[in-house]
């Protein structure tokens, strides 16, 4: 069967009737996606639910797989297209592994992953404001990306270091933002949002077993994530925790159970959300 093709956003960057006219006295609401790799397809689930009850998305923010997505449906990407893009993609393509000095794995097939995806789009191109998380390789600053080219920004926010080469952007060496700030709930608040959904994807409870070094990399990742989450989700004025126990976070057959986890998560967090817009 021949491999699906990768959808571009070009095609909808100029269709206005993918978005709703927003009433401006409505509560604005502003989602903060955490990175997860795998996991993030949640991400895509918890959309399909606001989707389904109607529940607008004013601003977004997001780290690594959480910004790439969030970057998508910014630009004009339906539900049931990053659905489809993220349970046919082939990963394994996409991260195939390559030994270099900097990094595991070759940033060649992501980088161009992403320009398939978005090609010369650039922030200000975007139908829902965006701001993407990455962090300076050098002074361990977190970086706040929200111009220029978006296709450099995903490229930064999804470099796990160790495992990807870092970026270059602006005399900074950027990776992963997962590292400084996993889920950006002040950054999304600072954006203009009245009510901040954060969506965080890991488990203290999680338990998967790493079954290679790659995997060992990740689950330290994984690890060193935990505090920082718990420390910024108390922020959010709606916390989404989706438990990803018994799933590697570099499992591609993980795919639809992540998305289901977040389908359902966001369901749970429906009828506490449209409360919160009815008394305004």
């Amino acid at each position: 069967m021949p491999k699906p093709k990768p959808l571009s956003l070009i095609s909808h960057i100029k269709d206005t009737s993918l978005f709703r006219k927003k009433n401006t006295k409505e509560l604005k609401i502003g989602l903060a996606l955490s990175g997860g790799a795998v996991w993030g397809i949640s991400h895509i689930g918890v959309l399909k639910a606001f989707e389904d009850n109607h529940i607008p998305i004013s601003f977004i923010g997001g780290t690594s797989i959480g910004a790439l997505i969030g970057a998508l449906y910014a630009a004009g990407m339906t539900v049931a297209e990053l659905e489809n893009l993220a349970l046919n993609t082939q990963w394994k393509d996409i991260s195939k592994l390559s030994l270099l000095f900097r990094g595991l794995l070759s940033n060649e097939p992501m980088e161009q992953y992403i320009e398939n995806l978005v090609g010369n789009l650039t922030f200000d191109d975007l139908k829902i404001p965006f701001q993407a998380v990455a962090a300076d390789l050098i002074t361990g600053e977190e970086v706040i990306l929200k111009s220029g080219r978006l296709s450099a920004a995903l490229r930064a926010t999804t470099a796990i270091p160790g495992i990807y080469q870092p970026v270059q952007i602006e005399n900074r060496t950027l990776v992963d933002g997962g590292i400084v700030n996993n889920v950006p709930i002040q950054m999304v608040r600072d954006m203009g949002a009245d009510l901040v959904v954060g969506v965080s994807l890991s488990s203290v409870l999680n338990n998967w077993i790493p079954k290679n070094s790659l995997e060992v990399i990740l689950k330290c990742y994984s690890i060193m994530q935990q505090k920082c989450i718990s420390r910024e989700m108390v922020h959010a004025d709606i916390p989404i925790h989706i438990d990803m126990t018994n799933c590697s976070p570099i499992d591609f057959s993980c795919a639809k159970t992540s998305y289901n986890r977040g389908l359902i998560a966001g369901l749970m967090a429906v009828d506490q959300i449209q409360a919160k817009r009815k008394d305004g």
